[in-house]
């Protein structure tokens, strides 16, 4: 007796990336650029810092294409606190363990106050600006209350997801990053059960052209892990940080030329035309 051939069930490889869009809030000319991008499908999730400003238009549109929002730890830039501080002030105080842990939750809980207040909904994950979330004393309260706000007892996890800082692609910047407290951080994180992206990448001197920004983003793609997204439980994307702002004359911030240099690059054809050579599949948070 011989049995029956069966056809074998063949799934679809791809590379699995979440693309975020960092400081959503910061100005008009950031979220317009986010919403173009989403409208597109260049990116599916953004961070948005507390302090910032958001109309109801914005708020409106990022909720008709359902983008993942995040919250943009803030410690350095332009939310007011107790302790903010220089990125190089604020390393020393968390290293020399001279940051008192009680400020910082209170700074931790007043900025997810402010954006559960802002989009009516928890953050879907968390990240650090200037990657403030994985310091000494900020990342132990920073755990600690996302387990304390977030846990879910039917799924057993907090049910935000943070960004870990492993490097994507060996260069001296990322694992400068990732020195910086990111092994301690995503230990942190399996141990509370905060689910995180895989590889992390985006890291460049702000000072690309177009041409090279293209030769990044080849090389980033390139070390993204295919895989498929109908095994049963696909292993976790990397994510690839990004700044991009519309041409807008009304601001200004440092890296302003290269946000905008980026926004040309992510919305052109050339970047649509870099994803589907490396066979790229846009996710967001949702996929962990």
């Amino acid at each position: 007796m011989t049995s029956a051939l069966t056809t074998p069930i063949v799934t679809a490889v791809c590379r699995p990336v979440i693309i975020n869009v960092d400081d959503l809030g910061l100005s008009d000319a950031v979220n317009e650029a986010v919403i173009a991008l989403a409208r597109v499908g260049r990116v599916h999730s953004s961070s948005y810092m507390s302090g910032g400003r958001i109309s109801s238009e914005h708020l409106a549109a990022l909720k008709r294409l359902n983008l993942q929002i995040g919250l943009h730890l803030d410690f350095t830039g332009i939310y007011s606190s107790p302790i903010k501080n220089s990125l190089s002030g604020l390393m020393a105080s968390s290293y020399l363990r001279k940051l008192d842990p009680a400020i910082v939750t209170d700074i931790i809980e007043r900025q997810l106050d402010d954006f559960e207040d802002t989009f009516a909904h928890p953050p879907v994950f968390v990240d650090g600006h200037q990657h403030v979330h994985q310091f000494p004393i900020i990342r132990e309260c920073l755990a600690n209350v996302l387990s304390q706000r977030y846990y879910n007892p039917q799924t057993h996890r907090v049910a935000v997801a943070a960004r870990v800082t492993t490097p994507l692609v060996n260069d001296v910047k990322s694992w400068i990053i990732y020195g910086l407290g990111g092994q301690a951080w995503h230990r942190l994180c399996a141990q509370q059960s905060i689910s995180t992206n895989a590889k992390f990448g985006g890291v460049y001197d702000f000072k690309a052209t177009e041409s090279r920004l293209a030769s990044l983003w080849a090389h980033w793609f390139s070390h993204c892990s295919p895989t498929s997204l109908d095994l049963p439980n696909p292993p976790a994307p990397a994510l690839i940080m990004c700044h991009p702002a519309k041409p807008n004359n009304s601001w200004q911030d440092e890296i302003k030329a290269a946000r905008e240099i980026e926004y040309h690059w992510l919305i052109s054809d050339g970047f649509q035309a870099l994803c589907d050579e490396h066979n790229i599949e846009i996710v967001g948070w949702h996929h962990l």
